[in-house]
């Protein structure tokens, strides 16, 4: 990654959750678009002010994007002199600006393709399962967050699979509840948190946990959980629990 690795001093610039700028430590109020140009700079990188006019106001007119960049700009160098690149043609982050995603997506992209990265470094990175960009809808802004979502998921739910498989499974609960908070629906990211309970000699977790899922499929997709992970529940609970089963359907 091209920004420093500290999240300290200087510019710092958090995506996940709500979109923050901080200054030295100070909150710098965003006028404006600015938020989004900081976030899609972020995001997509440097571009040019034309990619960047017809990103962020899709539907004006080039000229009127354009004049809409600059008041933009303006504005943001105002309120933070030093964030923005903006010396030729194309507009950038700062080379000392610091972004949250930055860090998180190391640790992601380590955990997923290098198996020789070490599992356990103290618990995940901060905010990794917070949502990108939190109540933000532009469509843009969705199909990064959707693949951020994604590959957050995968990394965390890798690392609480191989911390269980190595019999560490009070290391593991913490990735594994990222895991689920990123993606309440996902099946094999919740069977994992249901085995690490179970694991870990809790029992009653496991079926809260199996409960919750039942809930979030049945209500957001009407089907019940997959067999397998019935199967884990029963046999946890053998003589049956009255909540467990039921037959899956789409």
């Amino acid at each position: 990654m091209r920004r420093g690795a500290g999240m300290g001093m200087g510019h710092v610039l958090q995506l996940l959750g709500p979109l923050r700028l901080r200054s030295d430590g100070r909150t710098v109020p965003l006028p404006g678009s600015s938020s989004h140009l900081l976030a899609a700079l972020a995001l997509v990188g440097p571009m040019s002010r034309v990619q960047a006019a017809a990103l962020l106001w899709p539907d004006a007119s080039t000229g009127r994007g354009l004049s809409n960049l600059r008041t933009c700009i303006s504005r943001l160098q105002r309120a933070s002199p030093g964030v923005l690149d903006t010396d030729g043609t194309v507009l950038s982050l700062a080379e000392d600006v610091q972004v949250d995603t930055d860090r998180a997506m190391e640790w992601i992209v380590a955990t997923i393709y290098d198996d020789t990265a070490p599992v356990d470094r103290g618990g995940p990175p901060p905010d990794v399962a917070r949502e990108l960009l939190a109540g933000w809808s532009d469509e843009w802004v969705r199909e990064h967050r959707d693949r951020w979502q994604l590959l957050a998921g995968q990394a965390l739910e890798s690392a609480a699979s191989r911390l269980l498989a190595m019999g560490r499974a009070a290391a593991a609960l913490p990735y594994g509840l990222a895991a689920v908070a990123v993606g309440p629906w996902s099946e094999s990211a919740n069977r994992v948190l249901i085995e690490i309970h179970a694991r870990r000699g809790d029992p009653a977790g496991a079926l809260r946990q199996f409960e919750r899922l039942s809930r979030v499929l049945r209500s957001e997709l009407g089907v019940q959980p997959a067999p397998d992970i019935v199967a884990l529940i029963r046999q946890l609970y053998p003589f049956g629990t009255g909540r467990a089963g039921g037959q899956r359907t789409a």
